[in-house]
């Protein structure tokens, strides 16, 4: 039986005699029947109880956290699918409205997937939670659906408008379509505004903003073909633009505008027709395609005036005037005249009627027969004087460089024609009845330059007032007819020198400088050829009628336009001539090179056109000399000549036609010449230092030369233009020397040290021996000449060193007697000083 536990059974003692211990009685009492068992088992059923309490609310709170948890996932879930990227508040228009129901299934699901695992306190808890947060997004999609549906149909119906834009754009060559298009676009629009509950004045904008924007959109595709046609359509098309709209539109299509009417202007005239468009006072009256002239009071003629006088304005006598007078004759005929064959014929062409095309310009004959070989060439000097003063023997440096950069050094006949017309026009010594040259229609002439070279055309005289003339400035009448010439070069006061007509006697000429201000341009021939002669802008007559009909554009702006297409338009021509002779030509020089017994006459015909007679003539002489020599002689004045206008101007060098110089350069310095060339079409710069270094050294030399006589005139034809031959034999061997010097040190340029050294060497004296011939009586002769003419000798000719003792100066004297003094121990003599002073001079 169990005994409750008592205070002392729990400590040590000693244990007492049982007599002493155990106090027995006849009474019994609660406790002796188990009381206090009943009251433990009491404590222990409270404690039991006061547990369980404590493990319910455990349970509350696990399931709390859990539903919390899972709440939370579903919340940043709702917050990521709503506004994350590509979420449902995020999507517009029908991918809202349409997107809707699926997110909604989607949020059902994540929100079944994040409760799926709780205990059923805790899902309890959760779908109250969760319920709620889904009644909120609920409400958000529903919101956000309501609000899309009506940006929906705005988008709708915002893209039926822009495509009934774009639908007009495309047929904008079908009126009746465009209008169809356009209605449609503002049904559209009238339905829009319905549905959204416009006020009558807003839908009256957006109808008319719609309606100026397509019709904008249209005449932009309109100008894709013609921007002539735009503006007209903009003009028609009146209240149906809103006015700024219409205003700016034309206001842009206005360079394009021009620019077409100039290029149809610049066929009109190339073809010899009057200017379709010369711009009437009213601006807003457009002419249309089938109405030519429509904006020209005078049905588009030129209006033609009186014969051109020059101005003498500013113009100053140097005390250079010419005292000759043009005789009228000398084979000078009337331009206008039928032209034979191989003259210059005026350009014709055929505009299209049928494709629309506007012509491409003055077509050349490309007929089958060879051209005619000239024969007879002459130098352009004689040319030059026959051309300016019939039947005198004059000679100007303006004329003869005018011939030379034309024709080249020699002139074929089939030139002379237009040289004659030409010259005579510009210095008025063609006969009466021939077409004058005047500053105006000379402005079209060749090409432009800004680096003049004597001969080529000095425009003079601004060519439209600056102020308001008589009929406000804009008319041909306020424009001044100016002056023209033939450059021949400056003054000490850097004036222009122009060769032209004398204004005090009629039918001769006068040189007369002009500040650098009066001048309009300069123009050039270039090369003229058979086929250059034909271009419009070749010839005084055409020159005539192209400033004749740019006079009848009244327009200010469509003049200059056309003006502009015009001169693009022949400088392109002349530039594909020049390419397609060259071309050709090279071609040819290198079959002469590669076969010698090749023949140029037995060249197809079209390369025989391509090349021109003067060209045929300049190859033939070219194929003879590889025959026979291997390749041509340098003729040194032809060199000098090419190397002074190198040194002179490198841009104005690389406009010269070489191919004419071939025959009389050798390989090397054809070469060399040709490296100026492309140095100065490829690197202005360094053709310019080394141009500059040409100078330099030929400026150096010349204090030597001129005190050695060098400059004194060679018997014979002397002129302006010539120089003395030795004078160019000594700066092409100081040349010569100037390369040598850069090949051996890696391409840096002499010093002026170094120059001064070459100079004294080449100017070192010698004796030249000759074996005797017939005309010495077979006895042998010697002559004086200077060390840069030893490479020059023939090979049965010798040349010794000619120093005398007294050239030696003083302080060299004494010096080398005192080296060789020094040296043999005893006094030279004075050929022994000599000598040493030569072999001094000439290792140096």
């Amino acid at each position: 039986m169990p005994t409750v536990p008592t205070y002392q059974d729990t400590q040590q003692h000693v244990a007492l005699r049982p007599e002493y211990t155990e106090g027995f009685t006849v009474q019994a009492d609660a406790e002796a029947f188990g009381s206090a068992i009943g009251k433990g088992m009491q404590g222990l059923a409270t404690g039991m109880g006061t547990l369980g309490e404590a493990v319910v609310e455990v349970e509350k709170l696990d399931n709390a956290n859990a539903a919390k948890d899972a709440q939370t996932k579903l919340n940043d879930w709702q917050r990521d699918g709503l506004y994350g990227k590509s979420g449902f508040l995020t999507l517009t228009g029908r991918a809202a409205v349409e997107g809707r129901a699926a997110f909604e299934k989607l949020a059902e699901q994540k929100r079944a997937e994040f409760g799926k695992s709780l205990t059923p306190g805790a899902a309890r808890i959760y779908e109250e939670t969760s319920r709620a947060s889904m009644n909120t997004l609920l409400d958000s999609t529903i919101r956000h659906t309501f609000d899309q549906r009506k940006a929906w149909f705005a988008e709708t119906s915002a893209n039926s408008i822009k495509s009934a834009g774009a639908g007009a754009v495309a047929v904008y060559s079908d009126p009746a379509k465009v209008d169809a298009e356009i209605g449609k676009g503002v049904a559209e629009i009238e339905h829009q505004g319905h549905m959204q509950g416009w006020s009558r004045e807003r839908l009256d904008q957006e109808r008319a903003r719609f309606v100026s924007d397509t019709t904008k959109n249209v005449a932009l595709g309109i100008a894709n073909d013609s921007a002539i046609k735009a503006e007209q359509y903009v003009k028609d098309a009146g209240d149906r633009m809103l006015s700024a709209d219409s205003t700016a539109l034309l206001k842009s299509l206005q360079p394009a505008v021009t620019e077409e009417k100039a290029r149809q202007n610049t066929t009109d005239i190339i073809a010899g027709l009057p200017p379709t468009y010369t711009g009437a006072p009213d601006a807003n009256a457009a002419p249309t395609a089938a109405t030519p002239n429509a904006d020209s009071g005078t049905g588009g003629q030129p209006q033609t005036g009186g014969p051109v006088q020059p101005s003498t304005a500013g113009a100053r006598t140097t005390g250079l005037e010419t005292d000759g007078a043009g005789s009228g004759t000398g084979g000078a005929r009337t331009l206008g005249a039928p032209r034979s064959a191989g003259k210059t014929a005026a350009p014709q062409i055929a505009r299209s009627q049928t494709t629309g095309q506007q012509p491409a310009g003055p077509q050349v004959s490309t007929t089958q027969t060879p051209p005619r070989q000239p024969s007879g060439l002459e130098d352009f000097r004689t040319v030059a004087a026959t051309l300016t003063f019939p039947g005198k023997a004059k000679d100007d440096l303006a004329v003869a460089s005018f011939v030379r950069n034309a024709a080249g050094t020699t002139v074929a006949p089939s030139l002379q024609p237009w040289l004659t017309d030409v010259t005579g026009a510009i210095l008025g010594t063609a006969p009466a009845g021939s077409t004058a040259a005047d500053a105006t229609s000379f402005r079209h002439f060749g090409l432009p330059t800004q680096t003049p070279r004597p001969g080529d055309i000095v425009v003079l005289g601004p060519p439209q007032s600056k102020g308001a003339g008589r009929n406000g400035g804009n008319a041909p009448d306020d424009r001044e007819k100016g002056q023209i010439g033939i450059f021949r070069g400056y003054d000490a006061d850097g004036n222009i020198l122009v060769l032209g007509r004398d204004p005090r006697r009629a039918g001769e000429t006068a040189l007369t400088a002009h500040a650098a201000s009066q001048v309009i341009g300069f123009r050039t021939s270039g090369t003229v050829d058979e086929k250059t002669m034909t271009l419009p802008n070749y010839n005084p007559e055409s020159l005539r009628r192209i400033e004749e009909s740019l006079n009848s554009i009244a327009d200010p702006a469509l003049r200059a336009a056309t003006e502009a297409q015009l001169n693009g338009y022949t400088v392109s021509l002349k530039k594909a001539i020049d390419a397609q002779r060259v071309q050709v030509q090279e071609w040819a020089n290198n079959e002469v090179i590669a076969d010698p017994t090749f023949d140029p006459t037995k060249l197809p015909v079209h390369i025989q056109q391509a090349i021109g007679p003067s060209g045929m003539l300049a190859l033939r002489d070219y194929k003879e000399k590889v025959r026979a020599y291997g390749q041509p002689a340098t003729d040194t004045q032809t060199l000098y000549d090419l190397q002074t206008e190198f040194a002179r101007d490198p841009a104005a060098f690389s406009q010269i036609d070489l191919l004419g110089y071939r025959s009389k350069l050798s390989d090397k310095d054809w070469e060399k010449v040709t490296g100026w060339r492309q140095m100065a079409l490829t690197d202005q710069r360094k053709a310019r230092l080394e141009s500059l270094d040409i100078n330099s050294a030929f400026e150096l030399a010349k204090p030597q030369l001129e005190s050695l006589g060098f400059f004194a005139q060679d018997g014979g034809f002397a002129t302006s233009y010539s120089v003395p031959h030795r004078v160019a034999e000594f700066r092409l061997a100081l040349l010569d020397q100037m390369d040598v010097f850069k090949d051996k040190n890696d391409g840096q340029n002499p010093t002026q040290s170094d120059i001064q050294k070459m100079i004294n060497r080449l100017l070192f004296p010698i004796v030249i021996s000759s074996p005797g011939s017939f005309v010495t009586g077979w006895t042998p002769t010697k002559k004086q000449g200077y060390l840069y003419q030893a490479n020059a000798l023939a090979d049965d000719q010798s040349y010794d060193i000619a120093v005398e003792y007294e050239d030696i100066p003083r302080d060299l004297r004494q010096s080398i007697e005192a080296d060789l003094t020094k040296k043999n121990r005893r006094k030279p003599s004075q050929d022994e000083i000599v000598s040493e002073y030569e072999t001094s001079i000439l290792n140096r």
